[in-house]
């Protein structure tokens, strides 16, 4: 079972999710499931199975917050444009060629990745947390490193 889906109504369930929720904009998702793993691996007993991989998991699936959800598909779209474009032009021994569909789908990637990033998450379902997560701790938390 995940710790942090069966905990989050808790205040250490609720502080990690607000540091994930304030940090998903601006790190990588690993590294925030580490910082979280080892927080609670090292600070709560009951929290003996929540591995990176499980906190990773529990942000990557199991989050509905509009911001984190926003950039889980923001980061899967980048890996597959990456991925498309470096299949865009064949070449062999004697020329280069566009496949003109991935070049095409390319495109389209990248303008639903530049939609992603304008979108704006506060009037979405539930994006109202966000106020009592972000507010009072953006001027303080100049790191990023978990402290609680």
């Amino acid at each position: 079972m995940c710790w942090l889906c069966t905990y989050q109504g808790e205040a250490l369930g609720s502080k990690l999710n607000a540091f994930v929720i304030r940090h998903i904009g601006i790190m990588d998702m690993h590294c925030i499931a580490r910082q979280v793993s080892d927080f609670l691996l090292l600070n709560e007993p009951s929290a003996e199975e929540a591995t990176k991989d499980i906190v990773y998991e529990h942000i990557a699936k199991h989050m509905l917050h509009p911001r984190v959800r926003l950039a889980v598909m923001l980061r899967q779209l980048l890996d597959f444009s990456a991925l498309l474009q470096s299949s865009i032009i064949i070449s062999d021994a004697e020329s280069c060629t566009v496949d003109k569909s991935n070049a095409e789908l390319y495109l389209k990637v990248i303008n639903q990745i530049m939609t992603l990033y304008k979108a704006d998450t506060s009037g979405m379902l539930f994006a109202d947390d966000e106020t009592t997560t972000t507010t009072s701790t953006t001027t303080q938390n100049a790191n990023t490193s978990l402290q609680m």
